[in-house]
């Protein structure tokens, strides 16, 4: 009974009574509107959200590909602790798969779950109106209709290990595409460079491309190979949490 009583009282900012707190027996639901907030649009401004929302407090940033079949709930907790602390949840791109049970459940709960997305169909957000989640849409990416820059002329260089030829290609690759594609695109050819390094014959590329690669990487220890893919899955899962992308895809450009 005292502990569940306890737990619906909050510690009120000065001022302060005499040798203590005051303690007001407020319910953790009444100290924010909603628990529930679905971002969508382009990625800068749903970024700047995400910090605001934080209100500095440190969270849990989770991506749809590192779910898994256990499902959002296998990361993630309902209820605060016992002094009314919560947990905030960063979700990314996971909106189009969240139950109707599991986002009911997540909307009586006492933590803060952010859902961020680039774009969402009408019945992703019928789900979240639903449970009254609120809905901040902002301005889509800005997309060129035309883009003549080759985003693949990367791969060349990087196979080469032409650092100055790549970093110049990169460059003019940030003016026609966003990092995450960039990023896509290198690590791509890491994981063939890798997969060539590794086989004693073609492990079933395109004749050209086996004959190119099995060149290229010989520029390149396995070491360095394990080393730039180590890199590569930390700079992206981190992307949000700590530096920009490009700024850590720069760095392994000029590590070369």
């Amino acid at each position: 009974m005292f502990l569940k009583f306890f737990k619906n009282l909050i510690i009120l900012n000065p001022p302060f009574h005499k040798g203590g707190f005051f303690l007001a027996s407020i319910h953790p639901k009444l100290y924010t509107t909603n628990m529930i907030y679905l971002l969508v649009g382009n990625k800068k401004d749903r970024k700047d959200k995400v910090q605001a929302l934080m209100a500095g407090n440190t969270g849990t940033i989770i991506y749809a590909e590192d779910i898994g079949e256990g499902g959002l709930s296998n990361h993630v907790q309902t209820q605060a602790g016992m002094f009314g602390d919560r947990e905030y949840y960063v979700i990314y791109n996971y909106a189009r798969d969240i139950k109707k049970d599991e986002l009911a459940e997540y909307s009586q709960s006492e933590n803060i779950f952010i859902f961020s997305e680039e774009t969402i169909t009408k019945p992703v957000r019928a789900l979240f109106e639903k449970v009254t989640a609120e809905i901040i849409e902002f301005s889509e990416e800005a997309k060129e209709s035309d883009k003549k820059f080759n985003m693949f002329s990367l791969t060349d260089a990087f196979l080469n290990r032409d650092k100055k030829t790549l970093w110049l290609l990169f460059q003019e690759a940030l003016k026609n595409g966003s990092p995450e594609e960039i990023h896509g695109i290198l690590f791509w050819q890491l994981k063939n460079m890798i997969l060539v390094k590794t086989s004693p014959e073609n492990p079933g590329l395109q004749s050209f491309v086996y004959t190119k690669t099995k060149k290229g990487v010989e520029k390149f220890s396995l070491e360095d190979l394990s080393l730039l893919n180590q890199k590569f899955l930390e700079i992206f899962h981190k992307r949000d949490n700590y530096s920009t992308l490009d700024i850590e895809l720069e760095k392994i450009v000029l590590s070369l």
